[in-house]
């Protein structure tokens, strides 16, 4: 990005600093310096309000009431250029934090819109499942990418709309009214109100979104199963959509050759038989899958086990990882030893909130599943700046228990597992094995650093962003 330099006066509340006031705009951050007291630096992210008034603008740099406050003033035609670029900028740094990369140079155009949220499920924007909140209005910063669009409002106390492509039902243009309305299914509803001429342009991006993502689960599809019939293949095509899982009977006739096709790792098939065997008769089940990104051909696979004890078992199979990732269906605390049959509509819900996260933090397993002391080093801030933009990682990591890694000793720890987690009615316990299993990763990252001869963190055992691995 440009860099950017303002001048004009200024005061800061509640430090009772004034005077003559020099902003810069760079890459990361911004500068400021008010009344020759010394530059001070800030990231876009800081700024909780960005509020424009005329002949002013109010800037507070974090959030409670004691916040710093900078009052920007006498900055002339440079009012504008302020406001929008430290608007534009923070927004591309808070995706950055959910890994959503906007492309340099294209502009987020303002738009105003009404808009509903509908709540779904865990770590949803407004209300419980289920429940549709009322509409909302005003002006807001419209942001599409290669795996969505964000529906970001000025007004910072309103909640953002943020909808993947495979949200995007329906789509319709009302040219007389220069109005685009758009069905998000279970994220809500949106009206693009008053954009005229531009209502076309706008309907046609997010149609875009929406046949991209149904394009790629067909091309995905079409791959792994090209001889299954027509109509398994379609069905596939239209469930298996950027990561939504499927169940057997939700997948019928294309579930077998589905499961054949992605367990064909030894490893993976091995662990899915015992998984499956683990969990009992009439075992509960799911696959996902997705492109490793939009428009690749590259795909990513998952499946899910619900074990008793209130387990949920995920292994992601392409490019696969070193351990079984568990969850909780439900919190320990209101477990009473239920059946996972008997908790089918809490599994399903756990499996659709994990595999939302899986894609939203692009396949990396260690935001979900690194502890707390682990998280607190530098090389970390990434996974820590994820977690709080992300509320479906939040959510995935109050869910983790434990991850299990595919050694001679694996089964064993997933029969520790199930029952230490059958008995466990406190929702803040942590496995005993659970260090045990974490020791192994870092012993098997310290054997791939004296293998290849250079550092690597513990994602690199699993893969990081733009790596070959997840």
């Amino acid at each position: 990005m440009t860099a950017v330099a303002i001048e004009g006066e200024g005061a800061l509340v509640p430090d009772g600093q004034a005077g003559r006031l020099v902003l810069s705009l760079e890459d990361d951050g911004f500068t400021f310096e008010l009344g020759g007291t010394g530059v001070r630096r800030a990231v876009y992210r800081d700024l909780a309000v960005i509020a424009a008034q005329p002949g002013s603008a109010l800037l507070v740099l974090g959030h409670g009431p004691h916040a710093p406050r900078l009052v920007c003033r006498q900055l002339g035609p440079s009012l504008g250029l302020l406001v929008r670029e430290l608007r534009d900028r923070r927004l591309r740094q808070r995706l950055g934090d959910r890994f959503v990369e906007l492309p340099d140079g294209e502009p987020i155009e303002l738009v105003e819109y009404e808009a509903r949220h509908a709540a779904v499920g865990e770590g949803a924007p407004a209300g419980a499942a289920g429940r549709e909140d009322p509409p909302r209005a005003g002006v807001a910063q419209l942001a599409c990418h290669d795996r969505g669009f964000v529906l970001a409002p000025v007004d910072d106390a309103a909640d953002w709309h943020v909808v993947p492509r495979s949200g995007i039902e329906r789509v319709d243009e009302v040219p007389e009214a220069g109005e685009v309305r758009v069905d998000c299914g279970a994220w809500g509803r949106i009206r693009l109100l008053r954009v005229g001429p531009a209502s076309a342009r706008h309907a046609a991006r997010l149609r875009r979104l929406r046949d991209a993502a149904a394009a790629d689960a067909a091309a995905l599809i079409a791959a792994l199963i090209p001889d299954a019939p027509f109509p398994a293949r379609d069905r596939a095509a239209r469930l298996l959509v950027d990561g939504h899982p499927a169940t057997p009977d939700d997948l019928g006739d294309a579930w077998v050759p589905l499961e054949r096709a992605v367990l064909v790792t030894p490893p993976f098939a091995d662990s899915y038989r015992d998984l499956v065997a683990a969990a009992g008769p009439d075992p509960l089940r799911w696959l996902a899958i997705a492109p490793e990104r939009p428009g690749s051909p590259a795909v990513r696979a998952w499946f899910f086990v619900a074990l008793p004890g209130n387990v949920v078992a995920m292994e992601l199979v392409t490019q696969g990882a070193h351990a079984t990732y568990c969850f909780s269906a439900v919190p320990p605390s209101t477990f009473r030893g239920e059946a996972p049959q008997a908790l089918a509509e809490a599994c399903d819900a756990a499996v659709e909130s994990v595999s939302r996260t899986l894609v939203d933090v692009r396949f990396l397993r260690e935001p979900i599943a690194l502890p707390e002391p682990a998280l607190a080093g530098p090389a970390y801030a990434r996974y820590r700046l994820a977690i709080a933009a992300l509320p479906s990682l939040a959510v995935a990591r109050r869910r983790f228990v434990a991850r299990l890694v595919h050694d001679e000793g694996w089964s064993a720890a997933v029969a520790d597992l199930i029952a230490w987690q059958g008995r466990c009615r406190d929702d803040a316990a942590v496995w005993p094995g659970r260090a045990a299993q974490e020791a192994a990763i870092e012993g098997a990252q310290e054997a791939a650093t004296a293998v290849s001869g250079r550092p690597a963190g513990s994602e690199e055992f699993e893969g990081r962003p733009g790596s070959a691995g997840p």
